[in-house]
């Protein structure tokens, strides 16, 4: 199935950040005398990036006065202990095993920026089968925009019959869709529990990384 392609989300698609990312939300409001928030308060905003986490732990959106010192001052202390607690999902690794085993290429398209996602990656073994690691921060264009997918088709070689898109958010629905590629979300991710993720248009759900490859065939041969 060499031409088929296969592109994934990072967070809560591939690697569980949550910890990491909870962790520093919570020095946020620690370091203000504050008490911290429970994991699972913070764990469903992990796959906003930053402006979710800072809005979660404080309740400050962007555009207010101190909300890009704040969003710095997340993003330095989640640099530091990125790598403290994360891991990839259960699964993930015989999963794309199995993807290369039967040929078919895949890659990481991610909004995190390329500081921090191309370290993590590489230190969870996720780079050396991978055909790209785009970051949408870093081109400045993040998803739900279709451009770091077709960035990412580029740089695999974008002669494949079938691309498909995997991710945990309603924005990776949106730019997979917007990029005309198939679809299929990610059930173990970091979706909220008051989003229902059938109404995303999805071709497929995955609940584990485990089912990836047998809906990734099925989907390439319709």
């Amino acid at each position: 199935m060499t031409d088929t392609l296969v592109l994934f989300d990072l967070d809560g698609t591939l690697i569980d950040s949550a910890p990491d990312l909870c962790a520093a939300a919570n020095r946020l409001r620690t370091r203000r005398g504050l008490p911290a928030l429970s994991f699972e308060a913070l764990r469903e905003y992990c796959g906003s990036g930053a402006r979710g986490m800072v809005w979660q732990a404080m309740r400050m959106a962007p555009g207010t006065e101190a909300f890009e010192s704040m969003r710095r001052e997340f993003l330095d202390d989640y640099g530091a202990h990125m790598n403290d607690a994360c891991d990839v999902f259960e699964g993930v690794k015989d999963m794309l095993e199995k993807l290369t085993c039967e040929g078919i290429v895949w890659g990481i398209v991610t909004n995190k920026s390329a500081v921090f996602a191309k370290p993590l990656c590489e230190e969870k073994g996720l780079l050396s089968q991978a055909s790209c690691l785009v970051s949408g921060s870093d081109m400045g264009k993040m998803k739900p925009l279709p451009d770091p997918i077709l960035e990412g088709v580029r740089q695999s070689g974008a002669n494949f019959k079938t691309v498909v898109y995997v991710g945990d958010d309603h924005r990776d629905a949106l730019a997979s869709q917007a990029a005309g590629t198939r679809f299929i979300a990610a059930g173990w991710g970091y979706t909220k529990a008051t989003v229902d993720i059938k109404d995303w248009g999805a071709d497929a759900i995955a609940r584990t990384p485990a089912e990836i490859a047998e809906i990734v065939k099925r989907l390439s041969d319709l």
